[in-house]
């Protein structure tokens, strides 16, 4: 498929929206680690305004019983409809822990760290949406581009949705930890999106078949997903000992983790070792060309930096700007995981391809 000029608007588009996507990521983990994701107590406004406060004199003397009450109300909704797809534990963990109708005291700082997160997600909801806009030019030449728009500006809708409920719940875990797999889907279909847009530049040329590099690159992504979902639950287990300890016991809070922060940084290792396998097997059994043979050298040493900000985290009491940073490289490296597997899935159908036509 040839791309023509005036279409090239909408792969800049697509571009900018997966570069927004991981900015938004990377701003959401400072959220985190800054402890702001509370900073604006309802959704999508903040304490009922859409530029929030900046000083506590601009709200009501009572509003930590106004927000609680309004997001207990939602959480009465919220839960009839958990109950009614048979989520019943959930439903009344969200109606009756009293922690989450706890509010946080007013801090303007981390009210505007949750504010311009927001406004961040604002702007990947533009981007997507004129990315949909724009995809109405492929409707008779490539439907599928079409279709696959669509998925994108429902998924990032329903992902505002549940960054709602994150709010409304207090950051309970469990919907935390969807929230972040809505972000590792969104992130593969507009890279989807993107390679099959712009497949002709992206084919690679095969020596020799070798189903095994796509079977252990397939074992690196599932691997490596998994060990992402323990990271967010030992973020969240990080969240709960905070609230117990209190920031003068931080270089305890480590101590405290249970057996899912070493089954966590074990994993690590395994997973550095698959990754060398892989990259050995690429070299041997593929002539690389173009950006790929970059990606290759460039997903070992983003997995050696991931391992290296894990042990910083770890050793370190957890410093404020690392953990953005551990969270913000794993999806990087996602990233560079799953095009690889639809250039070399790609490559290796258009090989055999060739040998039919002969």
């Amino acid at each position: 498929m040839t791309i023509e000029p005036n279409d090239r608007l909408f792969i800049k588009l697509n571009l900018i929206s997966i570069i927004a996507v991981y900015l938004l990521i990377l701003v959401g983990g400072i959220v985190r680690s800054t402890g702001s994701g509370m900073g604006c107590p309802d959704w999508p406004k903040c304490f009922g305004n859409y530029i929030p406060p900046t000083s506590v004199d601009g709200l009501p003397e009572n509003y930590k019983e106004i927000y609680s009450n309004k997001r207990h109300e939602k959480n009465l909704r919220v839960a009839k409809m958990m109950r009614g797809l048979g989520f019943e534990s959930l439903a009344n963990k969200i109606t009756t822990d009293d922690s989450i109708r706890v509010e946080q005291t007013f801090n303007p700082v981390k009210t505007w760290i949750e504010y311009i997160n927001r406004l961040i997600g604002v702007l990947v909801g533009f981007f997507i949406l004129s990315s949909f806009i724009k995809s109405f030019s492929f409707r008779k030449t490539n439907k599928k581009i079409f279709i696959l728009s669509l998925m994108a500006l429902l998924l990032v809708i329903f992902q505002g949705w549940i960054g709602s409920i994150v709010v409304s719940t207090n950051l309970l875990p469990g919907i935390i930890t969807f929230h972040m797999l809505l972000a590792i889907g969104l992130i593969a279909l507009l890279l989807f999106i993107h390679f099959k847009i712009d497949i002709k530049r992206q084919k690679l040329q095969v020596n020799r078949e070798n189903n095994a590099v796509k079977s252990i690159l397939i074992a690196c992504i599932v691997l490596f997903l998994t060990q992402i979902v323990l990271g967010t639950q030992v973020r969240e287990a990080i969240d709960t000992i905070a609230l117990k300890l209190g920031e003068v016991e931080r270089i305890n809070w480590i101590d405290n983790l249970g057996i899912t922060f070493y089954m966590h940084r074990t994993y690590s290792l395994i997973i550095l070792g698959l990754h060398i396998l892989l990259i050995v097997k690429l070299f041997k059994g593929y002539n690389l060309v173009g950006k790929l043979s970059l990606y290759t050298i460039l997903l070992v040493a983003l997995i050696t930096a991931e391992i290296a900000t894990g042990a910083v985290m770890a050793y370190f009491a957890l410093p404020f700007l690392v953990q953005p940073l551990h969270l913000f490289l794993a999806l990087i490296i996602f990233g560079i995981q799953y095009y690889m597997l639809l250039v070399l899935a790609e490559s290796t159908h258009s090989k055999i391809e060739s040998s039919d036509a002969k």
